[in-house]
């Protein structure tokens, strides 16, 4: 019975302070802030390692605009527990919202390097940009061979790209030479960005000759983050050929860390050959000084691309592809990315077609 007792004291004494930390941080978010701030000051001043109390006297400090004060509480933090992503983020919103945008990147890269899907370091790390480098410009090439007789497909982009407050715009005009045929298509995108985790994709383009690319198409997708590391999104495509293809897609992605995990479906409907489904599974890690290179690999079972774009993309409903994918950015304004698939697909009364293909781009930030 000495023993039980004693072993209880000791856990009640252990749980006390914890306890008391919990109650004096209740107590300062219930209050006013200024209020709030007077309780965790006189807290501090006896329990000054409390580092979870101190976290949350900086952002009470920081939300009354008192930033040289709340800067100085929440690197207090990071010198006791340099691993507190917490703390770093705050850190990086003092820095933003104070106008010091060095110091914002250096913290936005530190946060991105370790969680990849921070929905509040990418917000500020697009605003960064549209203020520091918003022109991009570049160019990409790939070319599909196959393992029978047909020619192989090239296909050229020319991009240029502007960062807003708002959100990514994207020009895009490219080039594809297929079945003997060539046409062209110029297209607009714009990636607006709604509060940190609501985002959108939206997509209008207009083809040449309607021979390779849709005479018009229109994308979109909605994307939330759920919390713990999960994104959702779901959207349409829509294709005008000669007769008009409608895509749905859906998409959930887990981050954990610097990891990028996604599962990926297409459904198209089709009363006369019956609906059909794609799917594409994917895993990405993220690296590099920013936290935006980084190196997928993906497994897609129908069509051969992640992201269908033209007649050639329809096709393959049958295939299993493979595909790795690696982005670098190699400094502050050059961005360089490789990738390559190998795809299999099975005909009927017929060998297993083999597509390879290789692609290759080149972005310059300014």
């Amino acid at each position: 019975m000495r023993v039980f007792a004693a072993a209880a004291l000791v856990c009640c004494l252990a749980a006390a302070p914890a306890a008391a930390q919990d109650d004096v941080i209740a107590r300062a978010r219930a209050a006013s802030r200024a209020d709030g701030i007077q309780i965790l000051e006189t807290h501090l001043a006896t329990a000054p390692r409390d580092v979870d109390a101190r976290l949350v006297y900086g952002l009470l400090l920081s939300w009354e605009g008192r930033y040289d004060d709340a800067r100085m509480q929440l690197q207090l933090v990071l010198a006791q527990a340099p691993a507190y992503l917490d703390a770093e983020v705050a850190l990086m919103n003092v820095e933003w919202w104070s106008h010091h945008p060095k110091a914002a990147r250096a913290h936005v890269n530190a946060v991105l390097a370790r969680d990849a899907g921070n929905a509040q370091a990418r917000l500020v790390q697009q605003r960064l940009d549209a203020e520091l480098r918003p022109w991009s410009a570049g160019m990409s090439y790939g070319r599909d061979t196959f393992s029978d007789s047909r020619a192989a497909w090239d296909e050229s982009a020319f991009t240029v790209g502007r960062e807003t407050p708002a959100g990514s715009l994207i020009a895009r005009f490219s080039q594809a030479d297929r079945f003997g045929l060539r046409d062209r298509q110029g297209e607009i995108e714009f990636y607006p960005t709604f509060r940190a985790g609501t985002s959108a994709y939206i997509e209008v383009g207009v083809g040449d000759n309607d021979r390779l690319y849709p005479s018009s198409r229109v994308s979109f997708d909605l994307y939330q983050n759920l919390g713990h590391g999960l994104e959702a999104s779901a959207g349409f495509r829509r294709l005008n050929f000669s007769t008009s293809t409608t895509m749905y897609v859906g998409t959930l992605s887990k981050y954990a860390r610097n990891w990028m995990f996604t599962g990926r479906i297409f459904h198209v409907p089709d009363k006369t050959l019956g609906s059909s489904q794609t799917y594409h599974a994917q895993a990405r890690r993220y690296f590099g000084a920013e936290g935006t290179s980084f190196a997928g690999v993906t497994y897609s079972h129908g069509f051969s691309r992640e992201e269908p774009r033209g007649t050639g993309d329809l096709v393959q409903l049958g295939a299993d592809t493979l595909r790795g994918q690696l982005q670098l950015d190699a400094n502050a304004t050059l961005r360089l990315s490789v990738n390559a698939s190998w795809s299999r697909q099975e005909r009927a009364g017929l060998d297993a077609l083999r597509q390879n293909t290789f692609g290759a781009g080149v972005i310059f930030r300014f």
